[in-house]
């Protein structure tokens, strides 16, 4: 789990019971986590990786889904990627180490 300002302060949680079943079962977008840090390291990621690892880490975090929605329509759906890239790389990267 971990705690970033982003849009406020917002927890993310990967590790949420939930989001690890959907994890299990379909991936992040088709593949598993250390492949999607991996294309996040390489620059070979798609928006979709990015705002599909940031919403999976607020429903985790406790967020309901309608107000990850807001937030990702407000925050991330067409705006720039690097800042939103740098936050989904450590709520991934979280996942693997523990919060930082």
């Amino acid at each position: 789990m971990t705690t970033e300002s982003w849009a406020s302060a917002h927890t993310f949680d990967l590790n949420d019971a939930w989001v690890r079943r959907v994890i299990s079962w379909r991936g992040i977008n088709g593949y598993s986590p250390a492949v999607v840090l991996t294309r996040f390291l390489d620059n070979s990621y798609s928006p979709d990786d990015v705002e599909r690892v940031i919403e999976l880490g607020l429903i985790g975090g406790g967020m309901a889904e309608r107000d990850v929605e807001a937030l990702l329509s407000e925050h991330v759906r067409g705006k720039p990627l690097n800042p939103n890239l740098i936050i989904a790389t450590r709520i991934l990267a979280a996942l693997f180490a523990g919060a930082a």
